[in-house]
């Protein structure tokens, strides 16, 4: 089975350092070090909440045709979020550009803050889907919307590979066990801290820091998680049939491993049907339908307390 180009190379712009004294001085500042990210060759690079500042715009605008020019002239799609006044009303909205710079997706804050509502900032439309880029299907939240664990669950469900999460802060602890709980890739773009890259285990795979201004990773949407039960024979048989074709990694203390396919011929859903291999979501469903039918009928309706 012939495996499409799963691999998404990401980069998250941290907004420390910068200086964002002016809507034209942050927006130069971060195209600067948008130039200094692109030598990594991104396909989505992503912005942090309120990237020009805090006062409202039209989109377009001249904020979004800086950030529309960078990803034209890169071929890289970007995340800029902003202020957005539509109609007369306004939103905290993330943009997402094409490679060639056009506007294709508006996420919309789902839950402002006490404060933003205050000045006049509506929350978004609720369950907003998710948006179908080259490399896979992209979802999106800001800031406050990582509390609700139920949206998060949702974006996974709409068939979410990877979410990017633009903020003011953060949010390391619930961002990885979001990224676990819904085995989801997720990107933070924050203006203060760290902007960090979170693999599907809840695991960091990079951050921002003092010497670099932005997290980046070279993502591999085919991976799956699984667990060890009733998968180590065939595991040991599958490493020595493919060998380095294969991206395998053992979480020792969780009884767990991921597995990827690293060759453009192979796809991982090829590996989990050629071995029988379950993976980790629909083993626990499994296992709760089994429980479910083991439980006394009493118990099943719940008469037994």
């Amino acid at each position: 089975m012939h495996a499409p180009d799963r691999y998404a190379r990401v980069v998250s712009i941290s907004k420390e350092g910068l200086n964002t004294d002016s809507r034209a001085e942050a927006v130069q500042s971060f195209l600067e070090r948008l130039d200094q990210a692109a030598s990594f060759r991104p396909d989505l690079a992503c912005l942090p909440e309120n990237t020009p500042g805090r006062e409202p715009e039209e989109v377009p605008g001249p904020s979004t045709e800086a950030f529309a020019a960078w990803a034209k002239a890169h071929r890289c799609w970007v995340i800029c979020p902003l202020i957005a006044r539509e109609n007369g009303v306004l939103y905290n909205t993330s943009v997402l550009f094409d490679r060639e710079g056009r506007i294709v997706w508006r996420y919309r804050k789902q839950h402002p803050t006490e404060p933003e509502i205050e000045r006049g900032i509506l929350p978004g439309p609720r369950h907003p889907g998710v948006f179908k880029t080259d490399f896979g299907n992209l979802g999106m939240a800001i800031c406050f919307d990582v509390n609700w664990f139920e949206d998060w669950t949702n974006l996974k469900e709409a068939g979410a590979d990877l979410a990017v999460f633009s903020s003011a802060y953060s949010a390391n602890l619930v961002l990885a066990a979001h990224a676990l709980r819904n085995e989801m890739y997720i990107v933070s773009s924050t203006r203060s801290r760290l902007c960090r890259i979170y693999d599907i285990t809840g695991t960091e795979l990079d951050h921002s820091g003092a010497y670099r201004g932005w997290a980046q990773y070279n993502l591999n949407l085919d991976k799956r998680l699984f667990e060890i039960d009733f998968h180590m024979k065939k595991i040991r048989a599958l490493e020595q049939k493919y060998g380095d074709r294969v991206e395998l990694t053992w979480f020792h203390d969780e009884d767990w491993f991921t597995l990827a396919s690293r060759d453009p011929e192979l796809s991982t859903a090829a590996l989990i049907e050629e071995f029988e291999l379950v993976p980790r979501r629909p083993y626990h469903k499994r296992c709760e339908d089994a429980q479910n039918r083991a439980r006394p009928s009493r118990e099943r309706a719940g008469a037994v307390s």
